[in-house]
């Protein structure tokens, strides 16, 4: 469930880093320069979430943190309590992926210290990857292929092999299939031209079904926290 977590604060450009237990969060709080905030599992006893909240408003270094509280609790009792602890949002379980982002956005939508305009985090694949992307235009039989140069959850950037036909890939071209692997999976989403320039081609996602999204997920998650 941390790890998924994580994975879903990639779409919003958080880098998340998954803590099994208080002990364990205090050590990558301390050790962090850029923190700007804590998911909390209340429930988890390992967690000890009441307490580490407490803990986290009582550090002079900490106190100013956006925390979000994950948890089955919501009475009135349970949410005063919170509230009187400065917490800045509830993440209420069960936890599922698929509405995960929407209560997500809601959250940061709140958050002064969130920017919404972040990006998605972009990551090279391994040299040793060989990793490809290749399609075909409608009504052309030309192969376009190239080197991946980076991915991400919105998109990716291709070395084209071979230059394309004059005005074949203008902004906005769709492209049916777009086939490429990446962490051991073959993805084959429909994407759009963002830009050409020289022959490297910049190309935006337009339809990732949810396995497809697990994978550069965790892909992605990977690539950022070694």
């Amino acid at each position: 469930m941390r790890e998924s977590l994580c994975y879903a604060l990639l779409s919003f450009g958080v880098k998340g880093v998954p803590a099994a237990s208080r002990a364990a969060a205090w050590d990558l709080i301390n050790a962090a320069s850029d923190l700007e905030g804590v998911i909390v599992d209340i429930d988890n006893k390992n967690v000890e979430g009441i307490r580490l909240v407490a803990e986290l408003r009582e550090n002079e270094r900490t106190r100013g943190l956006s925390v979000v509280v994950h948890t089955v609790q919501s009475g009135k009792d349970f949410v005063m309590q919170m509230i009187e602890s400065g917490v800045s949002g509830y993440l209420l379980k069960p936890f599922d992926p698929a509405s995960a982002r929407d209560k997500l956005s809601a959250i940061f939508s709140k958050l002064a210290t969130h920017n919404g305009k972040r990006r998605h985090f972009r990551v090279q694949p391994d040299p040793d990857d060989l990793a490809r992307a290749h399609f075909r235009m409608g009504g052309n039989p030309q192969l376009l292929s190239g080197k991946i140069l980076d991915v991400s959850l919105g998109g990716i950037a291709v070395d084209l092999f071979t230059p394309p036909a004059e005005g074949l890939l203008q902004p906005g071209t769709r492209i049916s299939r777009l086939e490429f692997a990446i962490g051991g999976r073959e993805l084959s989403p429909p994407a759009s031209v963002v830009l050409l320039k020289a022959n490297v081609l910049a190309l935006r996602f337009e339809l990732m079904t949810s396995a497809d999204t697990k994978s550069l997920e965790k892909y992605i998650f990977k690539k950022i926290s070694s």
